[in-house]
């Protein structure tokens, strides 16, 4: 049985530490990692490099770095949630076709 598992469909870097980012549920957005990059580690140490910072790809869906840091798109979109970062698609909607007089 299949799953829907959410993972992105484009991502771009921005200055200063942005991505711009679609998911493949339609929302989208644009993710401020400065807070996530100022958080002590060995995998976003190298990111706060503006230059390393544009490097970023996506890799399965998933937003990643050549030191393999990686971003979980579940976690991405949670936090843009949060913080009013998140777009959420438009809903469909059906015309009827009208009667003709």
């Amino acid at each position: 049985m299949a799953t829907n598992r959410l993972k992105l469909t484009s991502i771009r870097a921005v200055v200063p530490f942005k991505l711009v980012v679609t998911f493949n549920d339609g929302s989208s957005g644009t993710f401020d990692a400065a807070p996530m990059i100022g958080e002590r580690g060995e995998g976003t140490e190298p990111l706060r490099e503006r230059r390393f910072f544009g490097t970023v790809e996506l890799r399965n869906g998933v937003p990643t770095w050549p030191n393999h840091f990686d971003i979980s798109p579940g976690w991405l979109r949670e936090e843009m949630e949060k913080r009013g970062e998140l777009i959420l698609p438009l809903p469909v909607r059906h015309l009827r076709g009208r009667a003709k007089n």
